[in-house]
């Protein structure tokens, strides 16, 4: 049995390195090898012990939010390969979006490929299993995923970097009416109502402002997609 390092009263195990990678991000970093060895009251060689680089820690971090979006989607709908399929899918974006919301800061890497091949394949599985149930299969079940995967991932992508880039850079930038100004002062042709213009403008910041109505249309969009999955 090896000795436990200074101030430690267990044995790193690779759960504990990529649990705490996922708390020092949604603390605000972006976590070095020698910060997590920090954090963890051990050597750096002693992470790398379990893994062999920090792209690898970083995928382990990824994994336990996707773990988190299938545990939450499994309470709520039951098992997923046997609930109706379109509220599976529904259902998953929604936790997809907020599960990455609520970890925004390790949001940017979300499309890592998992580490685990369990989490990979059953991913995998899950998709397969639910456009089949919803009449599509083989390519065709491809091109749905990508349609799917592109607006659910996307948008919470999109959501999360207006956050990061809000901490970063601020939040203020110029008001609608600044912006009818200076369109008017630029010469710009009514190529469009100023409602219409208005509403656009404000979406921009739904996520931070109302965000129960971001995900309202976030939904919406989402069914809308779903929707014509069907009717092909």
């Amino acid at each position: 049995m090896t000795r436990l390092a200074a101030g430690r009263t267990t044995h790193l195990e690779p759960e504990e390195i990529a649990a705490e990678t996922l708390r020092l991000f949604d603390a605000g970093g972006d976590p070095s090898i020698r910060q997590l060895a920090t954090a963890l009251n051990v050597t750096p060689s002693a992470i790398y012990h379990h893994f062999t680089s920090r792209a690898e820690i970083v995928q382990a971090a990824v994994d336990l939010v996707w773990a988190e979006v299938l545990t939450e989607t499994s309470v709520e709908v039951g098992d997923p390969f046997e609930a109706d399929p379109v509220e599976t899918l529904v259902t998953l974006g929604i936790f997809a979006r907020r599960s990455f919301l609520k970890h925004y800061k390790i949001t940017p890497y979300m499309a890592a490929i998992p580490r685990s091949d369990e989490l990979s394949a059953t991913g995998i599985a899950l998709f397969a299993n639910v456009f089949e149930r919803l009449g599509l299969s083989g390519p065709a079940a491809g091109s749905a995923f990508h349609y799917y995967a592109s607006y659910c991932f996307g948008n919470a992508l999109y959501a999360a970097s207006r956050l990061n880039a809000n901490e970063q850079l601020g939040p203020e930038h110029p008001g609608h009416e600044e912006l009818e100004k200076f369109r008017a002062s630029a010469g710009i042709q009514d190529t469009s109502s100023k409602d219409t213009r208005a509403a656009l403008d404000a979406i921009l910041d739904l996520s931070e402002l109302d965000p129960e109505r971001d995900e309202e249309l976030f939904v919406l969009g989402m069914k809308q997609i779903l929707e014509g999955f069907t009717k092909v």
